[in-house]
């Protein structure tokens, strides 16, 4: 179908479901919680907590109980029950997990990401943090290594902690990129890089990971995936045609719900920021719908990195000789 005649048959009520796409980050074993997880838990003064960009009621680092599953007729499961409670006080399940699963806090995540970004020595603002009740991202960004793409933007790095109470993503980090002029996040499975805080059945070897992390924000390795992610982004400066549009739409953001699509596309073509109507300004078009949206959830983040990496695909396949 031509992508402007799917964009005016989104307009009249046509609808698309989200992506299921991983989280970029290495897969683990779920691991489990011990069982007084609730004595552990961290309350953290309202003050202090950054305004959750999902808009719903839950601080992200709430209280969260693990509690047996008992049935009706009084029968004991030997599952656990992971509920989360909101600010007005009731509680959500998050997840029913197995005795022997390690439930990571995210305040324990948040307080060991600190730790990293100090002694990575970049200096780091908040972005945004997320928590719908089960899933949380928080995102950081740094100036402090960067480089300008072949059309004067410039592109650096962010931090991503990321957990989850309902085994849905392990606990760990992600490194991703971002647009200085505008702050756009771009999240790229391909040129980022993600890893899982490793587990055994009981604990986490903290020290461990906070030296492995720190060695991977400190190597050569990360200012590597900066480049190439500034090169990659250097192959969408040609005008967007129609072929290149429709190509981009069948062959690499495919996943990508009609709803979205038509947002991009309708900034894309209204925006006088857009108005040289270069591959480039697609991206920024899409990746600014996907990035500052009133309320996030976990499939803007997920349609973000398939439609960032299909647009980097494109460029790499229509204009590598």
């Amino acid at each position: 179908m031509d992508p402007y005649n799917e964009y005016a048959q989104m307009m009249n009520g046509a609808q698309s479901n989200g992506i299921s796409q991983s989280n970029g980050i290495i897969p683990v074993q779920p691991i489990v919680q011990p069982a007084n997880i609730t004595n552990e838990a961290v309350v953290v003064d309202s003050v202090d907590i950054p305004q959750n960009v999902n808009g719903g009621t839950f601080d992200p680092f709430c209280e969260i109980d693990v509690l047996p599953l008992e049935n009706a007729d009084g029968f004991q499961s030997g599952a656990r029950n992971v509920r989360v409670k909101r600010d007005t006080g009731q509680y959500l399940e998050a997840g029913i997990v197995s005795p022997k699963y390690l439930l990571i806090k995210n305040k324990s995540i948040n307080d060991k990401c600190n730790i990293i970004r100090d002694e990575s020595g970049l200096d780091w603002e908040h972005d945004r943090i997320f928590f719908d009740g089960k899933r949380y991202k928080n995102v950081f960004r740094t100036q402090s290594i960067q480089r300008e793409l072949n059309n004067g933007d410039v592109a650096y790095l962010t931090f991503t902690e990321i957990n989850s109470y309902d085994q849905s993503s392990p606990a760990g980090w992600r490194i991703d990129f971002m647009i200085q002029v505008c702050k756009n996040g771009m999240l790229s499975a391909r040129h980022g890089i993600g890893k899982s805080f490793a587990h055994t059945m009981s604990n986490v070897d903290w020290q461990q990971e906070i030296m492995t992390a720190t060695a991977t924000l400190k190597g050569e390795g990360i200012v590597r995936r900066l480049d190439s992610f500034a090169n990659a982004c250097g192959k969408l400066q040609a005008p967007l045609t129609m072929e290149a549009l429709t190509d981009i739409r069948k062959n690499h953001i495919n996943k990508l719900p009609a709803l979205r699509y038509g947002e991009i596309l309708d900034k894309f073509h209204n925006k006088p920021e857009y108005k040289d109507g270069r591959l480039w300004d697609l991206m920024q078009a899409g990746t600014n719908t996907l990035w500052h949206k009133d309320k996030i959830t976990k499939a803007v983040f997920d349609n973000n990195a398939h439609f960032v990496d299909g647009m980097l695909d494109f460029g790499e396949k229509a204009y590598t000789s």
